[in-house]
């Protein structure tokens, strides 16, 4: 089941509608029911609430659901942990204000578990145009004293309006749980949870059970932090608002549009997904799927590790550190993170180096201030000996804010765009070696301009000296294995006691050879002998040539091999092959002769070595030299 199936919970439905008088209300009165196969519908018609089986499940569930879309998508289960076996199932109101699911034994399978502290005057359950579902008291205008209401005990799904985050006095959290499954809504391993206390910077984290698997920043005045690639459409944004009091800390945002309807989910396999529809199309689309690599996992590098997908190892550190456990290295594994290669002694000549284009690190052991200035977050925190990096977190031009870091850096990663600046204490003698940083490309350098352009001139000769150095050696040492290899069989031939006068012959480079072979291609093969294959060749002025390779396993020797070469360069004969040269570089020994299409006698170099299967005629002088 691919992605898009899962997040959009493409479900196929099997309602059994019935004709009923409550299928154009919104609301469950008292001693009013709702049965199976009867709905009420918001008073926009975007929401519906009903009983439904998701997938290929048989289980009825008590759901609202966005009305007329396709696929159809569930955004809030009652009974999710406790589901109907059949069609019996009978929503009812009560007059103390409880709405409560039964079965068709009469027992109570799911209950609103509502609490008022005033009496409740003809309570009445009804559906919103937000897609909340609510009891209070007929006719009553003020929303805001509800005796309950489905927004406080969320799903998988956020809705525009929903608080997420904690109520003091109710000791409630609001976060979202994923599905099981797509037939199954019942709680998952995934939850979509916001960290919010006061006076830290809020923040989300998906998690599995109780395990971090990612973090997802809150919007930086931009775009969302963390997430550079999805940029909120102004056009739907009404406001996102924070809210920090002594009954409760929650974030809240709403849109404006009527022809965008928007959710955000936890998906059954752990991704945050945000999707608008358009109600004019009827098209949902994707707007963010996180985490979407492997950088967006949680403290993937460990402490003072940074994270990219732009390079082949995706883990490194902060200049001015290192890696903690260079063994873990080639396993990668970076869960020890990086350490300063030059330890803090709150020194005064210590300062603060700017990295550029990142995610900004854990805040769970962060301070933030909504009034500071960037210089005055600076003092704040060159000030503090246990301060270890400070940041403005709000992008928009000329925005206070001021977020203080306090012991290691976790969870950070490059951006290729709409990345954040962060200031990291460093060593003096730090900052000095450190003084030009590059990070995702950019540098930032604390040397003054003139010291800049002595330094620069400085790298750039010593390192045009090293290049024209290295360039010259691999040159020499590319020359010497042929020079070599060419005296050593002239000496040979001179030293041998058949004395017959030097021999000239061609000492090809094996780059020669290979580009006339096509790279020794497996179609240039002409035949396999005892000592190895041999190769049809054109050399780059037209000559065709046959390539006698030596097999790397063959038992002929160095010494065996350049006795072959004297002999054959001896040997003239109108149908025996010309040998043209040879090549010997590292393990490579290659004989080069002239290619015979017709076959003369050619078929001798596909076998043993000539001159030691016919020592004896050539001894006798059976064939002409």
């Amino acid at each position: 089941m691919n992605n898009t199936t899962i997040s959009l919970l493409s479900i196929t439905f099997f309602f059994l509608m019935l004709t009923s008088s409550n299928s154009s209300s919104n609301i469950i009165a008292v001693n009013k029911n709702l049965s199976d196969g009867e709905t009420i519908i918001s008073g926009d018609a975007t929401f519906e609430l009903g009983f439904f089986s998701p997938g290929s499940s048989r289980n009825r569930y008590l759901g609202i659901w966005y009305k007329n879309t396709t696929p159809c998508v569930v955004v809030w289960v009652a009974n999710r942990e406790t589901p109907l076996i059949d069609t019996s199932g009978i929503v009812k109101l009560d007059s103390q204000g409880t709405l409560s699911l039964v079965n068709g034994s009469g027992i109570t399978i799911w209950s609103s578990n509502s609490s008022t502290t005033g009496t409740s005057v003809n309570p009445i359950a009804q559906l919103l145009d937000t897609g909340n579902l609510v009891i209070m008291n007929e006719n009553q205008t003020n929303k805001n004293h509800l005796i309950w209401q489905s927004f406080d005990y969320p799903g998988d799904t956020y809705l525009p309006g929903m608080k997420m985050g904690k109520n003091f006095k109710t000791r409630r959290e609001m976060y979202l749980t994923s599905w099981r499954s797509a037939d199954d809504p019942s709680p998952g391993v995934y939850t979509l949870r916001f960290s919010m206390v006061k006076g830290k910077y809020q923040q989300q984290y998906i998690r599995k059970n109780s395990v971090i698997q990612s973090r997802i920043a809150p919007i930086n005045g931009i775009t969302w932090a963390g997430r550079p690639n999805y940029k909120p459409n102004p056009s739907y944004i009404a406001k996102y608002d924070i809210i920090l009091n002594e009954d409760e800390m929650y974030f809240v945002f709403s849109f404006k549009s009527t022809f965008l309807l928007i959710k955000s989910i936890i998906t059954p396999g752990g991704k945050h997904e945000v999707w608008h529809l358009n109600r004019k199309t009827g098209k949902w689309t994707q707007d963010l799927s996180f985490p979407s690599d492997k950088c967006d996992g949680y403290g993937v590098c460990g402490p003072y590790g940074i994270c990219s997908t732009d390079t082949y190892n995706i883990c490194g550190c902060f200049k001015g550190f290192e890696p903690k456990n260079p063994q873990e290295m080639p396993q990668d594994n970076w869960s020890s993170g990086c350490r300063r290669t030059r330890s803090l002694d709150c020194s005064v000549e210590e300062g603060f180096q700017k990295f550029s284009s990142l995610k900004l690190p854990d805040t769970q052991n962060a301070m933030y201030d909504s009034h500071m200035s960037l210089h005055e977050c600076e003092v704040a925190c060159k000030s503090n000996c246990s301060c270890t990096a400070y940041a403005n977190p709000n992008m928009t031009e000329g925005a206070a804010g001021c977020l203080l870091w306090f012991g290691d850096l976790i969870d950070l990663r490059v951006y290729s765009q709409n990345g954040q600046d962060l200031y990291v204490r460093l060593a003096a003698s730090e900052l000095l070696v450190n003084s030009s940083t590059p990070v995702n490309g950019r540098f930032r350098s604390r040397f003054p301009r003139k010291k800049r352009v002595i330094v620069i001139i400085t790298i750039s000769t010593a390192a045009g000296l090293a290049v024209i150095l290295v360039l010259c050696t691999l040159s020499k040492r590319k020359r010497r294995p042929d020079v070599e290899r060419e005296v050593k069989v002239l000496e040979t031939e001179h030293n041998s006691s058949n004395k017959k006068g030097n021999i000239e012959l061609t000492v090809f480079r094996l780059s020669t050879i290979s580009r006339a072979t096509n790279k020794f291609s497996i179609e240039n093969i002409l035949g396999q002998g005892g000592f190895g294959p041999v190769y049809k060749g054109v050399l780059e002025e037209g000559q065709e040539i046959a390539v006698k390779r030596l097999s790397k396993s063959s038992k002929q020797g160095l010494d065996e091999f350049e006795n072959e070469v004297i002999c054959i360069a001896k040997l003239q004969h109108r149908n025996l092959v010309k040998l043209l040269g040879y090549c010997i570089k590292g393990e490579e020994t290659l004989l080069v002769y002239e290619y015979m299409p017709n076959k003369s006698l050619d078929w001798f170099i596909f076998g043993c070595v000539l001159f030691y299967i016919h020592r004896t005629r050539l001894e006798s002088k059976m064939v002409d030299l």
